[in-house]
């Protein structure tokens, strides 16, 4: 996979991850889109930026129509909180924001079978099978990571998921890994072709995603259909 001349929309532009996301795309020649729901943020010249409200996904499509990838890669962390304000925040942010997110964009290119190259990148972090120390927020990946799972059966184009290990942001300020490295890490493998791009100092990670993936896909795949 190439990234000269793509253009490329990032949810969570202003994070440190989106950050470095787009420092490491720019360098291989992309076009960016920065969407982000903090109007301060600054970018780097010639990213064009896009703000957008969780809620109101569906004004951010319309800016998204020329975009070749779009990563999701908003989120939100309520640490120990378990109001119910945090649940509904919780998963507003990390779950149906993102998805509906995604199936705006993956109708676009199936509504489009000319639009080769589409492809959605979704950071669900490896809270999909390890602890994070935060009820809400593991409970929200996990189910924004399921309905990937039962998505990508029949997705009109590739959905790639990237599950990230802890890495310093003010998301998570005790963070172990640099963002930038995990940027750099994650535009490889996706050049490689993984559609499961982990990267995580967790060994166990490594063994329990894929099969978690694998058993979760092919139970979907059994005992469900698309009508």
């Amino acid at each position: 996979m190439q990234f000269l001349n793509k253009t490329i929309a990032i949810t969570g532009a202003s994070g440190a991850l989106g950050q470095s996301l787009i420092g490491v795309l720019l360098e291989k020649g992309a076009t960016l889109i920065a969407c982000t729901t903090s109007p301060e943020a600054a970018f780097q010249p010639g990213v064009k930026v896009i703000p957008w409200q969780i809620g109101k996904e569906e004004e951010l499509i319309h800016g998204l129509a020329t975009a070749d990838i779009l990563i999701l890669n908003h989120g939100v962390n309520v640490y120990g909180d378990r109001s119910p304000a945090a649940i509904q925040h919780s998963y507003a942010v990390n779950t149906i924001s993102p998805w509906k997110l995604a199936e705006l964009f993956l109708r676009q290119a199936e509504s489009n079978p000319k639009l080769l190259g589409k492809e959605v990148w979704i950071n669900t972090s490896e809270a999909e099978v390890n602890p994070a120390l935060s009820p809400l927020y593991e409970l929200s990946k996990r189910t924004l990571g399921d309905l990937i799972t039962l998505r990508r059966l029949d997705a009109p184009c590739p959905i790639r998921k990237l599950i990230l290990g802890p890495f310093k942001s003010k998301l998570n300020p005790y963070g172990i890994l640099s963002p930038q490295l995990v940027a750099r890490v994650v535009i490889t493998l996706a050049s490689w072709g993984c559609r499961d791009i982990i990267v995580t100092i967790n060994p166990i990670t490594y063994l329990l995603f894929p099969l978690k993936e694998l058993s979760q896909s092919l139970y979907f795949r059994w005992f469900s259909c698309e009508h």
